[in-house]
């Protein structure tokens, strides 16, 4: 395992934010007189109303897949570590990591912009369904403060390193709190590295369970390609046996297409699903599972 100093190279902490006004409010009143009626306290529950009419395709709707997308974009390339929020992003991966949130920033502003040209439409709607006793206009925003509610942002911090850490105090004390950097530092690598082991142990473990069932997807074949493709740019330890295991995955499996794999070619679907096996039996070892 690298030191601290050599890993602040190779590495960066980075964290997505993403903020949107949320169509979802809890109404305070119908929550007291649904208590009241049924003889209960206020705390026993509450009334949530949508306030957007969401049975039907509108352009707040393309503002959460837009900003799902990217959180699911920010996963795959990024690493696990010490909370949910901040994850590691190696450098040879930070331009491609970058340019991705550009594109999905661009596509959730695009969509923010629309929603915003759309509000009064929406807002007439759900008038229209809520009522006049749900309805409320005041928790609505107006189409100029629409954008405070809105943002996209992609943090980079660098890794705490322990020599970085200079406070007044005893040596003895500066010198356990350096040590418990390094350890929480090492330990984040490890649990990331298992995050990309684990990852690969899913692709080939899918990809077996189809080729052993009735269909086998191109999206599959496709997701597979896929994260072989970013491996390289995840490996965080730089581990030999990570990128040996990239590599024949993507040569034994990523070299099927759909069409090798459809259900009357037994035997190539027969030869796929032991490959797979394989593959799963090894990565399984060097899982220590």
């Amino acid at each position: 395992m690298e030191n601290n100093g050599n890993l602040a190279t190779k590495a960066m902490l980075v964290s997505l934010s993403i903020s949107m006004w949320r169509c979802r409010r809890r109404d305070k009143r119908v929550t007291k007189e649904t208590a009241d009626r049924y003889g209960t306290v206020v705390r026993a529950g509450n009334y949530n109303k949508n306030l957007l009419p969401l049975e039907d395709e509108n352009s707040y709707q393309a503002i959460v897949a837009a900003a799902a997308a990217a959180h699911s974009h920010f996963h795959e390339q990024t690493l696990p570590w010490l909370d949910e929020g901040t994850r590691i992003c190696c450098s040879v991966n930070y331009l491609h990591l970058a340019e991705i949130m550009r594109r999905d920033r661009a596509a959730f502003e695009r969509a923010v912009a629309e929603f915003k040209t759309d509000l009064p439409t929406l807002v007439k709607k759900a008038e229209a369904i809520l009522g006049p006793k749900l309805f409320n206009a005041e928790e609505y925003p107006s189409a100029e403060d629409a954008d405070s509610r809105f943002s996209f942002s992609l943090g980079v911090f660098p890794l705490p390193a322990a020599e970085d850490f200079r406070v007044d105090l005893a040596q003895d004390d500066v010198a356990s709190i350096r040590e418990q950097i390094e350890r929480d530092v090492r330990e984040s690598v490890e649990a990331a590295m298992g995050d990309v082991w684990r990852r690969l142990h899913e692709v080939v473990s899918h990809f077996r369970e189809q080729v052993k069932g009735k269909v086998v997807k191109k999206a599959m074949l496709a997701n597979l390609r896929e994260l072989c493709e970013v491996l390289p740019r995840l490996n965080l330890a730089g581990d030999p046996r990570l990128e040996e295991m990239r590599r024949r995955v993507m040569s034994q499996l990523g070299a099927y297409e759909a069409e090798d794999l459809k259900k009357k070619h037994k035997g190539a679907r027969r030869r796929a699903a032991q490959e797979a096996e394989r593959i799963q039996r090894d990565l399984a070892a060097f899982m220590g599972t």
